[in-house]
């Protein structure tokens, strides 16, 4: 008999112990140290939900401070993804930083195609590195002191 997929399966919502059961360790240190630093950064409380969007369907755990999204993570067995959206105007400071950044970061970034003066970032947290490299877009994206960009200035990345 074929155990049913927790993450995909609908009709259960998946308390967040189970969610964390899901995620194979080394990935569920990750997970767990993630999680931790949203909630006591941002004093933020964990929303599960579920999501039928075709690109990442499934239950989700999403972060909002004051109304507005901070994160939404994607539980997979050997890793999450977690999808950050950042705003246009926030390229060139992350550009000054992808030195520091891993290459798979910097290459999410690049990749992504802008939509509505944004980019959605989904970025494969797999190893210190990369959580390292998430948590500090979620700190530039809520904390920089930012104005307004030109639409015509080019961007690197």
């Amino acid at each position: 008999m074929v155990e049913k997929d927790i993450i995909l399966d609908g009709s259960h919502m998946p308390d967040y112990d189970e969610i964390d059961d899901y995620i194979k360790l080394p990935a569920r240190e990750l997970w767990r140290q993630f999680n931790h630093f949203v909630q006591h950064r941002y004093k933020a409380s964990p929303r599960i939900m579920y999501s039928k969007c075709s690109a990442k369907p499934g239950w989700n755990v999403k972060y909002q401070k004051s109304g507005k999204s901070l994160c939404t993570l994607y539980p997979e067995k050997d890793c999450f993804i977690a999808l950050i959206v950042i705003t246009l105007d926030l390229l060139p400071v992350i550009e000054a930083l992808s030195e520091e950044l891993t290459e798979d970061v910097v290459s999410t970034i690049r990749g992504a195609k802008p939509f509505n003066g944004t980019k959605w970032l989904m970025l494969k947290v797999n190893s210190d590195s990369t959580l390292n490299d998430v948590k500090q877009l979620l700190l530039l994206k809520h904390e920089t002191q930012r104005t307004p960009v030109s639409k015509s200035k080019a961007y690197i990345v």
